[in-house]
């Protein structure tokens, strides 16, 4: 995955999350709403990190790895479930407020990367249309579904 992508699904996690947690403090409860959205800025927090420990970790042969960046980002990932833990066990939220602010990460993780892929099928598209002298632009998909369907 590229650094581009988890950037981008951390981002909207949390856009998408202030705007669910603003109609949920309506809707539902302030607490509730609250619950949403730091369980969402919890689950960007924790992608964050972890990617920041695996790219500190796994790297090509023969380049030396930086052992405490590895500690640190490891650190910090446990320390983010750490907190997580806490926060089930107290239950100063609404338990089910955890579950819908940690699937609106799954979800936009979802969207994020089919738009990515839809993005690269259509640039891969183009490179073979280019290559092959057939025109490119907006009428493409209509003429390959009648060539290729």
């Amino acid at each position: 995955m590229s650094q581009n992508l988890l950037a981008r699904a951390q981002l909207w996690t949390i856009f998408l999350a202030l705007a669910v947690s603003i109609a949920l403090a309506f809707v539902v409860s302030p607490a509730f709403a609250l619950g949403v959205f730091l369980t969402a800025l919890w689950a960007a927090a924790g992608l964050f990190a972890l990617e920041k420990l695996l790219r500190s970790a796994v790297l090509p042969p023969g380049e030396p790895r930086n052992i405490f960046a590895i500690f640190l980002w490891g650190f910090a990932k446990l320390a983010i479930y750490g907190i997580a833990v806490w926060v089930l066990f107290s239950r100063p939220l609404p338990p089910l407020s955890h579950a819908v602010g940690f699937t609106l990460m799954m979800v936009v993780l979802v969207v994020v990367g089919a738009r990515a892929r839809d993005q690269e099928i259509r640039e891969i598209r183009n490179l073979k249309n280019q290559a092959t002298g057939r025109p490119t632009g907006q009428g493409d998909q209509v003429q390959d579904v009648v060539h290729d369907g």
